[in-house]
């Protein structure tokens, strides 16, 4: 299944924490695509359930708690797992092409940090719904 976790080091003080997200040498293409933030608004609320056939994506929760789920669109593999902003590290997700993902929030209020190596486009969008809480 295309996708990576990656440990990320809290940089802590008593300000709070830095967190360096996503470096460009990290990147295999040097086109920059889009960034954006997700809000959950409550717990339970689901956001995702698609998939993307051109796009790369890189997922933390900068706020909050929330469970993923992974399906690989070829294979059939699932995987499950929870991003938090609880530990000394967040957890930084990468999902590639064909690779349904949805996230839920487990607390009353979350905030999910995506970036994307290409920007949508309307005409082009490039999300295919996949119902992943039907997949057992």
């Amino acid at each position: 299944m295309n996708y990576e976790i990656k440990k990320l080091k809290k940089m802590s003080d008593e300000r709070g924490y830095l967190v360096e997200f996503l470096k460009n040498s990290e990147l295999e293409k040097k086109e920059y695509g889009q960034n954006y933030f997700v809000t959950f608004d409550g717990k339970g609320v689901m956001r995702g359930s698609h998939y993307h056939t051109k796009k790369s994506e890189w997922f933390t929760i900068a706020f909050g708690k929330a469970l993923v789920k992974l399906k690989d669109i070829a294979t059939g593999e699932t995987k499950e797992l929870e991003l938090s902003d609880e530990d000394e590290y967040l957890t930084r997700l990468f999902v590639g092409p064909n690779i349904a993902h949805s996230f839920t929030a487990l607390t009353e209020k979350a905030v999910l940090l995506n970036y994307t190596d290409k920007e949508f486009h309307a005409k082009d969008p490039d999300s295919i719904y996949f119902n992943l809480e039907e997949e057992k």
